[in-house]
């Protein structure tokens, strides 16, 4: 009995270190998603414009003018793809859900399971058509999923999650979450008093605003422990941490393990 999956792939590819896009502007009669692997491209959506980078998805509902600029080479699985049931009602609602808790760019918290579907993606791509259709089915079903998930999850909060406030000062945190930054600090940009944003943003998202600082940065941690040869202290720098020692107690916290057994495990995997 097969599968029966939400979308239906019309195509992929995968580009890597790509220097420029061949063509500036795009408007498909589906569904568009750009997952972005390494890199950084601007892109403008109808009234929305912003950059995406690696970890982030850019979703470009169907007839619409989808702009783009390479800022980096950039490393990126381009997905086409439509809806196996949903009517058209249903759609439309998940385009507005897109457009207004996300600005058309997803960055799943779970970084970790969208890298490990980033891998399993590279592996089918090089076995023969059939079982690896149907495996690339499979691990884009599951990008997709991330998305979905956590889009009917806020959509559960009513009106609130239309709260554009709150989306602006989420898309600050992905910006500057391994700076040196306090919750006071980011309060203070939004003119607001620490414990109403605090109050406001865990109504909207569900999570305080700490503890999703914290996992933003834990996420871009565990991809450097597998990427790179740094040091943990490097690493600890990079997000946002004094000194190694800090952030390994931190990282063992949020991981169940500490760093260098996290890399040793993980880099096994990746060979």
């Amino acid at each position: 009995m097969s599968l029966a999956y939400p979308i239906s792939l019309k195509g992929t590819y995968y580009w890597k270190d790509k220097p420029k896009f061949l063509a500036h502007m795009e408007r498909s009669p589906v569904w568009t998603m750009m997952a972005v692997e390494e890199g950084l491209f601007r892109y403008r959506i109808g009234d929305v414009q912003g950059e995406a980078s690696s970890g982030d998805i850019v979703l470009c509902p169907p007839s619409m003018e989808f702009h783009r600029e390479m800022l980096t080479p950039l490393s990126f699985f381009y997905i086409k793809f439509t809806f196996q049931e949903q009517t058209q009602s249903e759609e439309e609602r998940i385009v507005k859900l897109l457009h207004n808790l996300f600005r058309y760019k997803f960055t799943t918290p779970e970084q970790d399971r969208l890298f490990n579907n980033y891998r399993h993606l590279l592996g089918f791509f090089m076995i023969d058509e059939g079982v690896g259709s149907r495996g690339i089915a499979h691990y884009v079903n599951d990008v997709w999923m991330l998305f979905y998930i956590e889009a009917e999850s806020l959509s559960r909060y009513g009106d609130l999650v239309n709260d554009p406030l709150m989306k602006d000062a989420k898309d600050w945190i992905d910006r500057h979450a391994c700076g040196n930054i306090q919750m006071r600090d980011i309060a203070n940009i939004f003119n607001m008093h620490p414990v109403q944003f605090t109050r406001r943003f865990q109504t909207v998202f569900g999570l305080l605003p700490s503890r999703y600082l914290f996992s933003v940065r834990m996420e871009k941690a565990k991809l450097l422990l597998v990427q790179t040869d740094y040091t943990i202290d490097h690493i600890a720098r990079l997000c946002g941490y004094d000194n190694g020692y800090y952030f390994s107690r931190m990282f063992t916290k949020y991981g169940k393990m500490n760093p260098s057994k996290f890399r040793k495990i993980h880099s096994m995997q990746l060979l």
